[in-house]
This record gives structure tokens, sequence and C-alpha cells, in this order.
């Protein structure tokens, strides 16, 4: 079985829009590195404890470097023996948040033509985003080589996101977004990867917000200079994973020419993130809950009256340790 990739085009920095992605952010150059942690040292309880609870991102070095998929996904032989020659969609560009932008030049192909295009190094930008892994659709093969976390349960499902999906891409930059639902972690199974991260207590969120969903910058708008938007910077490398909570804006960019593999897993939030009214996207998850009327709207009361009583409990027993 093949086991090497082909030589890649040339080996970049922040490829594509990539340079665009970080620079926009007023102060990127002064950016705090995430903290690490390293994952053999990592246990839940300290992980919930000091990462989860409190809602703060942090690098875990290691946490899936003893996957199999880290050596088999590399093998262009791999995908094209495990997975049926099923139709998919590819995308020679960036992933955008506007699907107005984020189609433009898609191309339906079968899955092996994909494959054959990423590794052969066809395309200088190629994606295939955002792919489920279930135990019964065309990726089931892939759970034998992406097994469970050490420090993290596997019995607990989110509450929106898929648990588990996957990108693969060659030089294909991730827009600015965010996670209302769902705690994730990004796990880096081939390839680099720099992540810039803002903290939900940004200033003028609701201006920043449709700025970045909207992609303003594409159109060559920029936010203001004075802006303190404490923004965080992370080197994802082949083998760790970066754990990612709601609220935080980020943005993904390759930090190089190789092909990439991306695995995302999720698993449900705590409840008393949904009580913070004190946070812009709490708020803003209550506006897009209630209107227009759902039949999810029934239950946002409810949640806002039983998630507020959590944090508060959990601020008061903080307040008093």
């Amino acid at each position: 079985m093949e086991n090497t990739l082909v030589e890649p085009i040339d080996k970049i920095k922040f490829d594509g829009l990539g340079n665009d992605l970080f620079s926009i952010i007023p102060g990127i150059e002064m950016a705090d590195e995430a903290p690490s942690v390293l994952a053999n040292e990592l246990n839940e309880k300290d992980f919930n404890k000091n990462w989860v609870i409190p809602n703060k991102p942090c690098l875990i070095k290691g946490a899936v470097k003893k996957w199999p998929a880290v050596q088999k996904f590399k093998s262009k032989d791999y995908w094209l023996s495990v997975c049926d020659n099923f139709e998919i969609k590819v995308y020679p560009h960036m992933n955008h948040n506007v699907w107005e932008v984020q189609k433009t030049d898609s191309e339906d192909i079968s899955f092996h033509d994909a494959i054959e295009r990423l590794f052969n190094n066809e395309d200088y930008i190629l994606s295939i985003p955002s792919e489920r892994v279930t135990n019964d659709n065309h990726f089931s093969e892939l759970l034998k080589e992406t097994p469970d976390f050490s420090f993290l349960s596997g019995s607990i499902k989110p509450r929106m996101y898929d648990q588990r999906r996957f990108f693969m891409y060659r030089r294909a930059s991730t827009a600015w977004h965010y996670h209302n639902i769902d705690e994730t972690l990004m796990c880096q199974i081939s390839g680099a990867k720099k992540v810039a991260l803002l903290p939900p207590s940004i200033p003028n969120p609701k201006e920043i917000m449709k700025f970045l969903n909207n992609e303003r910058y594409l159109n060559g708008e920029s936010l203001k200079n004075y802006m303190d938007l404490k923004p965080m910077v992370v080197t994802v490398q082949e083998g760790d994973a970066l754990y990612i909570p709601p609220y935080w804006f980020h943005t993904v960019v390759p930090d190089d020419g190789e092909v990439g593999f991306t695995y995302a897993y999720c698993w449900k939030s705590p409840l008393h993130k949904f009580g913070d009214f004190s946070n812009f996207f709490v708020r803003q998850l209550y506006r897009d809950g209630l209107w227009p009327f759902k039949t999810v709207s029934l239950i946002m009361p409810f949640l806002g009256i039983y998630s507020g009583f959590l944090n508060v409990f959990r601020k008061m027993q903080k307040a008093f340790r």
C-alpha cells in the first residue's frame, strides 16, 4: 500500500485568503498564544474543570498522534479501498460562510476522482469540507482508525452538530465563524494549521458578528484599528487537537501545501453555558431560536430559565470557595 504523499508544489504560509483572514483583525500581530496541555497528562476531570466549564480554548498536544488514521489517511490507496465511489461536491477555493460565495465553481465528481485530484496535486486549492462519519454511511470504516479520547467520554452526544465529521483539503482556509451550540475538538490528522480565535467578550460584538459572518472583508471593508479584540493564535500540528468552546470566533488556515485531514469531534455543552445572559452570543442564540417562530421556539424560554439558574448557581459556588 502506498504510504507517501505526492510532493506538494511548494511549502506556503497563510495561502489563499490566509493573510487576509488574519490581518483583518486589529492587533493580530500582538496576539497571545493559546494555552496548551499535554494529552498524556490530561484527564477528563481536569479537562472539564479547567477548560470546558470555564469555556476556555486550549491546544492538546499529542491528542490523536497514536490514532491509526495519522498514518493510514496519508495513503491514497487507503481511501480508494475503504470508500465507495459515490458522487461528492468539491470546491477549488477556501470554505466560505455565505452559501452564494461558497458554491462558486463547485463541481460534482466521483469520490475516487476527488481523491486522485487531491493526492496528485492537480488543483492549487481543493476542498472537500464537512463530511459526516457514522456507522452507516460511506465513511463508516474511518471509525476504526479514529478511536475515542482518554480525557473525554465518548458517551456524551452533541445537541446539534454531527459527533464526527472530517475535512479533506489542500491549501483551503476556513472563514471566520463560531459555534453557538456544542463543544468541538479540532483534531489535526495530517498537515498543520494556524488558528486565530476571538473571545466572546469582544467589544461591539454585534458589529463584529455581522462583519465576520457576512465576510465583508471580501468587499474590501475593514474593522476599526482601535478595536481591542484580544485575539489568540495557535499552530495545530499533526497529532494535536484544539479545543474550541462555543461563542469563540475563529478562522483556520493551512500552514503548508500538503494534503490535509482535519477531524472534528463534538459533544453537548454544559447547560450553564446557555444561561450567561451577559454574553451577547447567548442572547443572540435565544433571539435566533425565538424568531422566526418554529417548534424549537417552544422550549427556548424553559431552557433560558433553567440554564440561567445553573449559571447563577455555578457563579455562587465559585464565589464561596
